[in-house]
């Protein structure tokens, strides 16, 4: 019976080092990826992108994206499973239905699928982000349920930022702070919820914006301290904003990544990224031939992959070979530690 524990025992741990150990250099996901990967099982001969990752640690994920599949003149959401696996090349794909973890990931956050049908209609649903307060913001507790997902319609004419809370009625609701007479999309938060970022074009052009919200040490971030806060301030963020299009802010930890069409780029938009380093944003930088085209790239994503050694980056773009006009991709950005 001992035998048969211990063999039972290896044959566990061989099963698990094979698709997931975070703890392992020598997993393929600690592996910088050079190339920049289409995302085949997502795309479609239609327009595809902004997509929405959430944080895991578990191989098994999903995506939210915006896509022309359905509506064919409007963006609405798409939800679909997806794993990450590790062969010769990393890959993102539909998830199979064959691997299990233990905790139940998708019942986690499977509410993401009935939120984005919530959002869905007769205009454009662009820049999907969920939020999910016990995963997402840094000193929430476990035992917290709250989940949203942020995104921005145009369904009165401009574009509003809204979000759909997985509780209470589940309808769309106007972020109020957020928004003004012109066009405003892409919320994205800091890990300790003192810090929402998004573009506009109230100014003229679109620039990005910064929320403050004044928060105590280690203070939890409640849905009505972040949707409702009692003091807050606004502020275009000049270090990053320039006379050309700013748009599509994604902060991750202390990068920040965006697209412009700004002078000295590739052509068209391209990505950019910058670091908030000695309570500044530094001068952002162009994501170079590697990943940026003479075509647009467009909503680059830094996904929560605790068990990933570098930020990966997905994005979308108009460039040759792809399924048909906008696809989503993936690569990766830059190394997290060292």
């Amino acid at each position: 019976m001992k035998n048969l524990s211990l063999l039972s025992f290896i044959l566990f741990l061989s099963v698990g080092c094979d698709t997931f150990s975070p703890d392992s250099p020598k997993d393929y996901n600690g592996k910088f990826l050079e190339e920049v990967v289409a995302l085949d099982d997502f795309n479609s001969e239609f327009d595809d992108y902004n997509s929405n990752l959430p944080s895991n640690r578990e191989g098994l994920t999903q995506l939210t994206f915006s896509s022309k599949r359905d509506k064919k003149d409007y963006f609405n959401l798409v939800y679909i499973k997806a794993e990450f696996t590790y062969g010769t090349r990393l890959a993102l794909q539909k998830y199979s239905g064959e691997r299990y973890y233990g905790s139940d990931y998708f019942g986690y956050y499977n509410s993401s699928d009935f939120l984005a049908s919530r959002a869905n209609g007769n205009f454009n649903v662009l820049g999907p982000k969920t939020v999910s307060f016990p995963k997402d913001f840094k000193y929430n507790s476990m035992a917290s349920k709250d989940f949203i997902l942020f995104y921005a319609d145009d369904s009165e004419k401009d574009l509003e930022i809204k979000y759909i809370a997985d509780s209470g009625e589940r309808l769309p609701v106007k972020f109020s702070i957020l928004n003004s007479s012109k066009d405003d999309a892409y919320p994205s938060f800091s890990s300790t919820g003192d810090k929402i970022y998004f573009c506009s074009n109230r100014g003229g052009d679109f620039d990005i914006y910064e929320v403050s919200i004044p928060r105590t040490e280690n203070e939890v971030v409640t849905v009505e301290s972040l949707i409702n806060p009692k003091v807050f301030t606004l502020r275009k963020v000049d270090e990053l904003s320039s006379p050309y299009e700013d748009k599509c802010p994604y902060l991750y930890e202390n990068t920040m990544v965006f697209v412009s069409n700004r002078p000295g780029g590739k052509g068209g938009f391209d990505i950019y990224s910058s670091k908030f380093e000695n309570g500044k944003w530094s001068a952002p930088i162009n994501a170079g031939d590697r990943i940026n085209t003479t075509f647009n790239e467009y909503r680059p994503i830094l996904p929560s992959l605790d068990h990933f050694t570098y930020n990966l980056m997905l994005f979308s773009s108009d460039r040759p070979g792809g399924k048909g006009g906008f696809d989503l991709y993936m690569t990766g950005l830059d190394q997290r530690w060292k």
